[in-house]
């Protein structure tokens, strides 16, 4: 009986690290992503802005899934799991948004979904983290 407890104990454990990682590699490549996005629309590089928004879909994509959202979110939390579920998915939405809105050389509503970007992941940061 105590070995399953204990196996069950460290699959428990495995799987939350495996989400803390998931989750910290995702905002490190969303956070790159949006650095580069700044950086792009400050210094009227259009590729910076480009490569940025690939970082910001491949991170984004990592943190989308339910289970590994609620997985990350504090046990207070959890039943917030559709709120960061739809700021992945407004994510995802206006980073495709400032895509089209560059290739249609629309710069001002380009940054307009950069900010919407912005905006969608401090929502999210602020349930989570309790701002």
């Amino acid at each position: 009986m105590k070995l399953v407890n204990i196996l069950t104990a460290a699959a428990l454990t495995i799987s939350v690290a495996s989400a803390q990682d998931v989750m910290q590699k995702s905002m490190s490549i969303m956070e790159e992503g949006m650095t580069q996005i700044q950086k792009g629309f400050l210094n009227n590089n259009i590729e910076l802005i480009k490569s940025g928004t690939k970082l910001v879909k491949d991170g984004n994509k990592l943190f989308s899934d339910k289970k590994i959202i609620a997985q990350y979110l504090p046990e207070n939390k959890k039943h917030m799991v559709n709120v960061a579920e739809n700021a992945a998915k407004r994510i995802e939405l206006d980073v495709n948004v400032l895509e089209l809105n560059i290739d249609e050389k629309a710069y001002i509503n380009a940054a307009n979904a950069y900010s919407d970007v912005l905006n969608a992941c401090a929502r999210c940061h602020s349930i989570v983290r309790s701002w």
